[in-house]
């Protein structure tokens, strides 16, 4: 039984979803739509093997259909980005925080401390106009 999806607004068009989850040396891909899996070798085959299978089974052109490829990603794998994701929060947040000091240590030496902008520049370690952005740049609480 086929069981393909997508939206009937496409004419003719169909959208099969091939499964590829990695066995050993292999790629294994499953088309639950035509009840078929094969295999490749790298998932750069994938495309080619899942069309080649589908096509088969349904004995319709290559170019007849549109694919899906969802690729399982192993659990420890999704650990391991979950982390990354959440370092990457911390750093963007971290960077922001950064950014408002720098602001505000430009206000303290040209406000407080009635500093120049190229004084400040050589105190931060940043270009007289790089001074100038950091004092226009709105403050953040």
């Amino acid at each position: 039984m086929c069981r393909p999806t997508g939206s009937e607004a496409e004419v003719n068009r169909q959208r099969y979803v091939v499964e590829v989850h990695r066995q050993g040396r292999w790629w294994v891909i499953d088309a639950p739509a035509v009840d078929y899996r094969t295999q490749a070798r790298t998932l750069a085959d994938v495309d080619e093997m899942s069309r080649d299978l589908i096509a088969g089974a349904l004995d319709v052109p290559l170019d007849a259909f549109d694919i899906d490829v969802r690729v399982a990603t192993p659990s420890d794998v999704l650990e391991k980005l979950n982390e990354v994701a959440g370092l990457e929060r911390e750093a963007l947040s971290a960077q922001a925080r950064a950014a408002s000091e720098r602001r505000a240590a430009a206000h303290l030496l040209t406000d407080a401390y009635g500093l120049s902008a190229i004084d400040a520049a050589r105190v931060l370690g940043v270009s007289r106009g790089r001074v100038y952005q950091l004092l226009d740049e709105p403050q953040r609480a």
